[in-house]
């Protein structure tokens, strides 16, 4: 369907403006394009991307074959994700050697996730709290039992990247 329109139609013995009509004919223009279906009636968001990062393909992967498990309530307190100092419960991925590695996801909140490396001989733990995206966002070192949680310096995020990459490698590996 087309339809023509001129702006000196809508002129009316001077009563309506140029630029009242020119608005008129636009809005006229937006109502019939939106009701042919040419123009949406609402921005469309933008489509969601369609391949997921290797952590994030490391997270679904714990969350549907991880081991059940719970973040003891003073880390996950420490941690900054229960207030009240509830133990979390959490899908679990652990690599037992000298070092013991581990991805947790919280399964309540899946954007809480949890690396963390434990070594028993030096009674030290470290957890990196993170999310789905990889960004690192508070560190909690743990020493014969004392924990000292603080805001991520460069230390920590290198260190923090090389436990990611370690934990991703093994659990999504890449194919050449």
């Amino acid at each position: 369907m087309i339809v023509t329109m001129r702006v000196d139609d809508l002129l009316v013995s001077g009563r309506i403006s140029r630029n009242k009509a020119l608005r008129r004919t636009a809005s006229l223009l937006v109502v019939m394009l939106m009701a042919s279906g040419r123009l949406p009636a609402q921005p469309q968001k933008p489509a969601p991307p369609k391949t997921k990062t290797r952590l994030a393909l490391a997270i679904d992967q714990t969350l549907e074959q991880g081991h059940d498990a719970v973040l003891p309530p003073h880390v996950s307190n420490l941690l900054g994700i229960s207030p009240q100092e509830h133990e979390v419960p959490v899908k679990q991925f652990v690599e037992m050697g000298a070092l013991i590695r581990g991805l947790e996801v919280s399964t309540a909140e899946h954007n809480n996730v949890v690396i963390f490396v434990e070594d028993r001989a030096k009674k030290e733990t470290t957890f990196y709290l993170t999310s789905r995206r990889g960004v690192l966002r508070r560190v909690l070192s743990v020493r014969e039992g004392v924990g000292y949680g603080r805001v991520p310096n460069k230390a920590d995020k290198d260190a923090f990247e090389k436990e990611k990459q370690d934990l991703v490698d093994k659990l999504v590996p890449k194919h050449p």
